[in-house]
């Protein structure tokens, strides 16, 4: 997750630097959760090489999706502080200064746009969806921190008891949010091709992702192809 908006903290080379911290400690089940989720995400794009990460941050999830899923990988991120820290644990990694407004690629110039815990910071997530729509050949994936979650709710709650700064300008979706926001940038077509989310509390049981709507990961399929814009 990173900003693409106005938040200042992660600017913050402090920040950036602890920020990979966070999915070896406090986050190291939630990391491993989303890490096979989006695998099976991934896998409805058998013909894709390349991915566009937009929101990259750390390059955490760009680096992974080039070394373990092995498509060539791309990040953009407006924070500078955060491609400093990507660029010293991924030296050789395509990564790009950018406003998701404003992507530095061509015309269908990769196969897939992912948005991994990214969209929810950003000014305008319907520009950036439709940005991310002319740069996609193939697709787009979205994992975002479902609105309809119990983390995500004691996200707010703390952002506005002033307890966790770092939420207090996010928008949170939920996947009827995300159907209207496609519905009005596509009108009249369907192209969601596939939802689900993971991250359940602990007590509910071992499943790793279901349709059940209140998982903290939101999973989005968006396929593109022989769509009229």
């Amino acid at each position: 997750m990173t900003n693409m908006g106005n938040n200042a903290r992660y600017e913050e080379e402090q920040t950036a630097k602890y920020y990979e911290a966070y999915y070896e400690t406090k986050y190291k089940r939630t990391d491993m959760l989303e890490k096979s989720f989006l695998t099976k995400l991934f896998s409805h794009f058998s013909e894709a090489e390349t991915v566009l990460e937009v929101g990259s941050g750390t390059g955490h999830f760009t680096r992974w999706i080039e070394s373990t899923l092995g498509f060539e990988g791309y990040g953009v991120d407006l924070s500078k502080a955060m491609l400093k820290e990507a660029k010293k644990r991924w030296p050789r990694g395509a990564l790009l200064q950018s406003d998701a407004a404003r992507l530095p690629f061509k015309d269908k110039s990769v196969d897939v746009v992912v948005f991994i815990t990214s969209l929810e910071f950003m000014p305008d997530a319907a520009v950036a969806i439709k940005e991310a729509s002319r740069v996609a050949e193939i697709g787009l994936i979205f994992g975002i921190m479902n609105k309809n979650s119990l983390s995500t709710l004691r996200k707010q709650l703390q952002s506005k008891t002033q307890k966790n700064s770092f939420y207090r300008e996010a928008k949170f979706y939920s996947i009827s949010d995300i159907k209207k926001m496609l519905d009005e940038i596509f009108p009249k077509r369907s192209l969601i091709a596939f939802w689900s989310t993971t991250v359940f509390p602990k007590g509910l049981g071992s499943f790793e992702s279901s349709r059940l709507p209140f998982g903290d990961f939101l999973g989005i399929i968006v396929m593109l192809r022989d769509v009229d814009e």
